[in-house]
């Protein structure tokens, strides 16, 4: 099977998980690594072989080996870089969040003029259980009206990104509800425009990063969503309530599956769905599995690999625009969380 080459701009965290779901991936294999500073890009490569550690984005770029790039920069940053790489004739697979939904236009009709893959990196929306779930809600709990998530990590180190507003001007907003609005549009799918935001943010008072916000959007649908996101519950959180008029479908680990994700592939839980419906209690719900076939972050690498193989300009469509409305969702909180 054909691998696709990737090469990655920036060195963090998250950087490294995808490393590993890229190595881990059947179709794709990593070529490269950048950093501004050579020193870093040989640290994170040291253990990784057949892994070139190269300084700067033109390096990377100017490589043969490399027809896909993941940007894993500061979000400040992801944009240029993005147009960068398709300039260069790359596929792009970018982490979130962005700047703005004007910025993601820019880089979606950039790749779609160049017949160019452009993919944002969210996770779940790979795992066989979001396909199950989209496939359940019209016979299970009917047209749905409201969703509810929560998304806590615990995370006070304020000489990370997430607490710098010249890197990440979102902080938690950004960071942690993307995965809500995410859900918004997977889930709860509004087709009209959004008539309310009310955010109600807590910053940090040292950086005034946002540590944790809670809010609500709706739209003239009718459909609504409350979210609660931040991170200063202590624990890590990641709920979701999907609710019809038959009944409600839930999840308690809606971003991070227990089962496959990085974070938590050895709990032993198993992914899936709850559902519930009429008066039924705790033992009445009925818990549908959905097993991964792979890490979802690992599924994520598969699913783009093969969508740059196959030139499915429908799906290549319809992944820009969920990224999009996402986005464009987000913006309306950042909007109101008085930015």
């Amino acid at each position: 099977m054909p691998q696709l080459g990737f090469g990655i701009v920036g060195t963090g965290f998250i950087a490294g998980v995808i490393a590993d779901a890229i190595t881990r991936a059947s179709n794709a294999r990593l070529s490269a690594v950048s950093s501004r500073r050579i020193e870093n890009a040989r640290k994170f490569t040291a253990n990784r072989p057949g892994v070139e550690a190269v300084q700067g984005v033109d390096s990377l770029l100017a490589r043969a080996d490399v027809q896909a790039v993941y940007v894993a920069t500061p979000t400040v940053a992801k944009e240029e870089i993005a147009l960068q790489a398709i300039a260069a004739g790359k596929h792009v697979l970018v982490d979130k969040p962005f700047i703005d939904q004007a910025s993601v236009l820019r880089m979606t009709r950039a790749a779609a003029a160049k017949g160019l893959v452009f993919m944002d990196a969210t996770h779940f929306v790979h795992h066989p259980r979001n396909a199950a779930i989209q496939a359940a809600i019209a016979e299970k709990i009917g047209p749905p009206r409201s969703l509810h998530t929560a998304f806590y990590f615990p995370f006070s180190d304020r000489e990370n990104i997430r607490f710098d507003p010249t890197q990440e001007p979102m902080t938690a907003l950004g960071d942690m509800a993307w995965y809500s609005m995410r859900a918004v549009v997977e889930y709860l799918r509004p087709e009209g425009r959004i008539t309310k935001a009310v955010v109600a943010p807590e910053r940090d008072p040292k950086t005034n990063a946002i540590v944790r916000a809670s809010g609500l959007i709706a739209f003239d649908g009718g459909q609504v969503s409350t979210f609660d996101v931040g991170y200063t519950a202590g624990t890590v959180l990641m709920d979701l309530q999907l609710l019809g008029a038959n009944g409600v479908i839930g999840m308690d680990d809606f971003v991070l599956d227990w089962e496959s994700s990085s974070a938590f592939k050895d709990s032993g839980d198993k992914a899936g769905y709850a559902y519930r419906t009429g008066m039924g209690t705790r033992k009445d719900a009925t818990f549908v599995p959905t097993p991964p076939r792979t890490a979802q972050e690992s599924a994520m690498i598969e699913d783009f690999a093969e969508l740059t193989a196959s030139g499915d300009a429908v799906l290549r469509a319809a992944y820009a625009e969920a990224t999009l409305k996402t986005q464009g969702y987000l913006d309306a909180l950042w909007a109101a969380a008085g930015s």
